[in-house]
């Protein structure tokens, strides 16, 4: 079977604060690749990786049925429209995944946790943040490893919430050696517990 690997252009927007019409997005079933210096926007996000579940199934026609389809995301002050596009060369081989990047300003650390976790995602999560550079290793969206400074696993995670500012990308794929190591815990109850941390540091 082929791998899933759609390309999405926007043909229509009315008043988005991030994308244009032209501007592209793709998408596979390691990651999503939003616009090309374009803020990451967990709306679009969000409905960009529920098609992955809906287009899976006619991957092998090059969605042949699908190729006319307008869909839209309008879950915020704006709304654009997007289509399929032309797919680029490479991408829908083993090795051409794109890597999910953006800026923390537009999506903060504990959104971004949980898109990962609630599409089963594979691959590290890096951020580069004032203090370093955090990771934190999903195997199909649990969180197995988790570093940042000094810390490790749950502690990291705690710390990584706090930040504000800064950059992440995500990078879809583990070595065969670690799709067997043990989730550091149960990741709804990791993230309320470091939320609650951060309420309770707010003056």
């Amino acid at each position: 079977m082929k791998n899933f690997a759609a390309a999405f252009d926007i043909i229509d927007e009315r008043g988005c604060p991030f994308y244009k019409v032209a501007d592209r997005m793709l998408l596979s079933d390691k990651a999503v690749s939003l616009p090309v210096g374009r803020p990451s926007c967990l709306i679009l996000v969000r409905a960009v990786t529920e098609l992955l579940f809906q287009l899976l199934p006619a991957v092998a026609t090059d969605f042949a049925d699908y190729q006319e389809a307008v869909y839209n995301c309008g879950g915020c002050t704006g709304l654009i429209k997007f289509k399929f596009g032309k797919l680029p060369d490479g991408l829908g081989e083993d090795d051409g995944d794109p890597v999910m990047s953006g800026r923390l300003d537009a999506i903060l650390p504990a959104e971004l946790l949980q898109v990962f976790h609630m599409h089963q995602k594979t691959g590290k999560l890096l951020l580069d943040v004032d203090g370093g550079t955090g990771r934190v290793t999903f195997r199909e969206g649990a969180v197995i490893a988790a570093r940042f400074e000094e810390l490790d696993n749950q502690e990291a995670i705690y710390s990584l919430l706090s930040c504000r500012k800064g950059y992440f990308r995500f990078l879809p794929g583990l070595p065969a050696s670690m799709m067997k190591s043990r989730e550091i815990g149960d990741f709804m109850m990791i993230l309320m517990e470091g939320l609650k941390r951060m309420d309770e540091d707010i003056p």
